[in-house]
């Protein structure tokens, strides 16, 4: 394998790293959110929607690049097109995961649209917070599955 296959293969895990802190990070607001009141809270809570954006935006970006990977190797393997579709577990609970985490931020916006409105918005809160410990979740059995597919990458 060259260099630039290396670097290649290598972009996604690395990206995803940074991702998968940030997300973690984001996932810690909901303990912190209890212990914050008044202007504080509504700022915790502003910086939590706004990241919350930036970061499901970053993460569809971490996926294309996944997915590139996945093609640009699979096509110097000679599997031709069929390589855009996951080839192993690791992809699939990618798949997954972007499902969920598009529920989450949906979810979240949900929240946000109902508490500007003035309406009751504790249940979507509560199923935003689910779906948060879900993705918790599956980010690191996806995180274990892509550790193992890596060496099995780089292995070839």
């Amino acid at each position: 394998m060259g260099v630039a296959e290396a670097v290649i293969l290598l972009l996604h895990p690395l990206l995803s790293l940074v991702v998968i802190y940030w997300m973690y990070n984001q996932y810690s607001h909901r303990k912190n959110r209890r212990e914050l009141r008044g202007q504080e809270a509504k700022d915790s809570r502003e910086s939590h929607e706004r990241v919350g954006d930036t970061l499901y935006r970053s993460a569809l970006a971490v996926i294309a690049i996944g997915f590139f990977v996945n093609f640009s190797v699979g096509w110097i393997g000679g599997e031709g097109y069929l390589s855009v579709v996951p080839s192993a577990l690791h992809g699939w609970f990618g798949v997954v995961g972007i499902v969920v985490l598009t529920i989450t931020v949906r979810k979240g916006r949900l929240v946000k649209k109902q508490r500007e409105s003035g309406q009751k918005f504790a249940l979507e809160l509560q199923r935003h917070g689910r779906a948060s410990d879900v993705m918790m979740v599956l980010i690191v059995l996806h995180a274990f599955l892509g550790f193992i597919y890596l060496f099995k990458l780089l292995v070839k």
